[in-house]
């Protein structure tokens, strides 16, 4: 049990991903580039995920951190909040955060840190 742990997030976002096609079939909501891309973005890091283990982990590391700066999503609808300054509603500088994908990542990095620790340590050696 403990060594499938390391693809609790990557299951969590193919629930996601089946809960966004039961919605798209069952109702008029229709999903958008955002969407399609957090798919190919999964359905990468499984397969990538099945030839070397570390290179899968660190790809769902990375499809999760697109997620959660509202690059790629995972839901059929997309709720992010912004954080940022502008001047009267223009020229701003804001920060788009998905809060599903965020508590995904959290998850990612609690359930995979010693994996991403040595990542670090092999490139701190170069």
């Amino acid at each position: 049990m403990k060594k499938y742990i390391y693809f609790l997030p990557i299951t969590i976002l193919v629930g996601a991903v089946l809960y966004s096609l039961y919605i798209v079939n069952t109702t008029n909501i229709m999903l958008g580039a955002k969407q399609y891309f957090g798919i190919t973005f999964i359905v990468s890091s499984i397969v990538l995920g099945l030839i070397r283990k570390n290179l899968g982990i660190y790809l769902t590391g990375v499809t999760l951190l697109l997620g959660t700066l509202n690059l790629i999503a995972f839901t059929p609808t997309i709720e992010s909040y912004s954080f940022g300054v502008s001047f009267n509603d223009k020229n701003g500088i804001a920060l788009k955060i998905q809060p599903f994908s965020f508590w995904t990542l959290l998850v990612f990095l609690v359930v995979n840190h010693k994996t991403l620790l040595a990542l670090t340590r092999k490139t701190s050696k170069i």
